[in-house]
């Protein structure tokens, strides 16, 4: 096979003992790799039926076809297993450098059953695995086992994905690590290697794999960066990172604000933003192996209570979820807020989302200083924030509750209505009142709430389009197609988990078919556009089937109401209408003149991005009836009212029939032999009465 090594490393850290597994061709044809191989695998290993923490939970480490080789975008793996934070399928993807040294060790993938009974860490060669001690790093945090273990083995080039204190002690959304600051964070996939004592998984190799066609790939390769350099979001992506959302999401009500409770912060969005990172404590700009996007951010702090290293700077799900979220307005203390969930390895969206909701309820009596021992919560106390941040990590005192999660917080505490959860999994910062894709994308998604599990986010933002399969545009603020958008959205997203590709650099590209010629390029499968949506389909099918076995219902596709209904404090903005239509026209007609669209670039990254929140205001005061501030808001409209709340209803109700989900949210058995999967009807038949 081309792409492929047609190995899985079987490693059992109970006995020590390690075999290798060989896949035929059709099942990489029916999966391809990561997350859809991952999920096969799940299934047929029945591992719904184990305890997240148990031994038997199996940690599936996997790589597709575009994983690891020079491609653009093409530095990612797959991190699977049974959610503790969730208690269903989990899955997490990571970047930056580990990739290529795992598909040259010769393995498409690792699964890790058992658990040691002392700290271990793996060695993964083409030549050897080894099972090593690794007592002497438990109680390291991830930047220093990274390093320990790289000066144990002699040999810098080897790559190192760890956990740190936060897996070790079991926090549900411990996450793993590598390149000091590229994680896998959601789903709690560090907890399960902290639960089998396995600290870390090091890469070593010199196996190459085989393209099909190296100069369909070559050329695929080139077009992907010419639209990567000329287009608007490979332009904000390297000019602020992915924090070059704060200015634009802030202008749409995009940005989660005080636990999702304030419709825009101005202020902190000034303090927070990538261009107040590039602006005060950015040093250099950072990539992940083979990237022409450069998106990641390196930053100092020299001196002050937050003083940090060189090290990882904020994305912008780090800045929403530790600034924004609890309206913390310092950069230098939500920077070095994020630097810790980095060092410990936990997840920086759940970690800021769970400090939400303990302050709200801290603030309505739920939790009391008895609880917190002594400490005041509140808003933008920075202080606290970074202080929570540790005992988190360390489970120390109130830590240790809050390192359960919102979900199980809440439900000890009360408060449920401002626990922003799906199926357990804390929200991500993207708010559905703005985009209201996200309330499908967050309802049914295979591994509750997520934004990059599907292409919804870059859809609604008009950043990309499904023009090419033959669906229409939507229009913002509005239920209608967004069901069918979703599908194809989902359909999308299993193929970048799948191969594994970055979404950025796809969303940066021009839509399915630079990818689908990459893959074509690689295995010489000679998939059809068709084809390649038919394996997405089929890959969130059988992680449907796997929620269902874990207990996933219809009546589990919800959204939180505080995240559907206008915001407590403030308005919702209609800026979305200016925005769409600019996004969209940006997107499609891209400069093919490289000089020009370099001085394009330089024009957008000293004016045009750094001014998009003035900027979109300013149209929403020349055209008020679009910004929100007409004069049926001034007189409290009851019909402008309801126009702002998201038709949730209809589009769940639109989707489970394009689905073709039942009544208790199963998918029927016509579907699943559609694609191929009449073993899953037939375990879901039996299982599920």
């Amino acid at each position: 096979m081309h792409g492929y090594h047609g190995k899985i490393l079987k490693v059992d850290l109970s006995s020590g003992k390690t075999e290798v597994m060989e896949l035929p061709e059709e099942i990489y044809r029916k999966y391809l790799g990561g997350s859809g191989l991952a999920a096969k695998l799940f299934f047929d290993m029945e591992a719904w039926k184990v305890d997240p923490l148990s031994p038997e939970n199996p940690l599936m480490v996997m790589h597709g076809p575009l994983s690891g080789t020079n491609l653009p975008g093409c530095s990612r793996l797959e991190v699977c297993a049974k959610s503790p934070l969730t208690g269903i399928w989990g899955e997490s993807s990571m970047g930056g450098h580990v990739s290529p040294q795992f598909r040259a060790s010769g393995y498409d993938g690792i699964v890790i059953t058992g658990a040691s009974d002392k700290p271990v860490y793996l060695f993964v060669t083409d030549e050897k695995v080894e099972i090593k001690d690794a007592s002497h790093l438990w109680g390291k945090d991830t930047f220093e086992t990274e390093e320990l273990i790289k000066e144990e083995l002699g040999d810098k080039r080897v790559r190192v994905m760890s956990i740190g204190q936060a897996g070790e002690n079991l926090v549900k959304y411990a996450a793993i690590v590598n390149d000091r600051g590229s994680l896998a964070g959601r789903t709690g996939m560090g907890c399960v290697m902290g639960s089998k004592k396995l600290k870390a998984i090091a890469f070593r190799g010199k196996t190459k794999t085989t393209f099909f066609d190296e100069k369909a790939c070559k050329e695929a390769s080139e077009k992907a960066k010419i639209n990567i350099k000329t287009g608007i979001l490979g332009e904000a992506l390297n000019a602020f990172g992915s924090n070059a959302h704060m200015q634009m999401g802030m202008a749409i009500s995009d940005v989660p604000v005080k636990n999702w409770r304030e419709a825009q912060w101005e202020e902190g969005m000034d303090k927070l933003s990538g261009v107040a990172v590039a602006e005060s404590i950015l040093t250099r700009k950072h990539s992940c192996y083979g990237c022409p996007i450069a998106c990641k951010r390196i930053v100092k702090i020299n001196s002050g209570p937050y003083a940090m290293e060189e090290g990882p700077g904020l994305e912008y799900e780090g800045a929403a979820a530790l600034g924004t979220l609890t309206r913390t307005e310092n950069l230098e203390a939500v920077s070095k807020a994020n630097e810790l969930t980095d060092r410990y390895g936990m997840d920086c969206i759940s970690a800021g989302c769970t400090i939400a909701y303990a302050i709200e309820a801290f603030e309505k009596g739920l939790i009391t200083k008895n609880e917190t021992g002594g400490l005041e919560l509140g808003w933008n106390k920075s202080d606290v924030l970074v202080k929570l941040i540790e005992m988190i990590g360390k489970r120390e005192g109130f830590g240790d509750e809050l390192a359960e999660g919102v979900r199980a917080l809440s439900k000890k505490y009360g408060g449920e209505e401002f626990a922003i959860h799906v199926k357990g999994l804390e929200a991500p910062m993207h708010d559905p009142r703005a985009l209201w894709a996200m309330a499908l994308t967050y309802a049914t998604g295979v591994r509750g709430a997520c934004h990059v599990n599907d292409d919804n986010l870059m859809t609604e933002l008009g950043n990309i389009s499904f023009r090419e399969i033959g669906l229409k545009d939507t229009k913002p603020h509005n239920a209608e197609g967004k069901a069918a958008q979703t599908v194809a959205a989902q359909a999308y997203g299993q193929l970048a988990g799948s191969a594994v590709i970055c979404l950025y650099a796809w969303w940066s590209m021009d839509g399915l078919e630079i990818f689908r010629q990459m893959v074509n390029g690689v295995t010489g499968f000679g998939y059809t556009k068709e084809e390649l949506v038919d394996v997405g389909n089929r890959i969130w099918y059988l992680k449907r089937a796997i929620c269902n076995q874990c207990g996933i219902r219809k009546e589990d596709d919800v959204v939180p109401e505080r995240i559907l209904r206008p915001h407590i404090e403030g308005l919702t903005s209609n800026l979305t209408q200016i925005l769409y239509p600019i996004m969209n026209l940006l997107t499609r007609h891209k400069i093919s003149n490289l000089k020009l669209a370099e001085f394009n670039r330089k024009i957008s990254e000293k004016y045009l991005l750094p001014n998009l929140y003035k900027m979109l205001k300013t149209g929403g005061k020349i055209v008020p009836w679009v910004g929100g501030v007409d004069r049926r808001l001034r007189k409290a409209s009851v019909e402008e009212f309801k126009s702002r709340l998201v038709d949730f209803d209809r589009m769940i109700k639109e989707f489970y029939e394009l689905r073709d989900l039942d009544e208790r949210g199963i998918p029927r058995r016509r579907r699943l032999e559609e694609y191929g999967l009449s073993e899953v009807a037939d375990v879901l038949e039996k299982n599920i009465r």
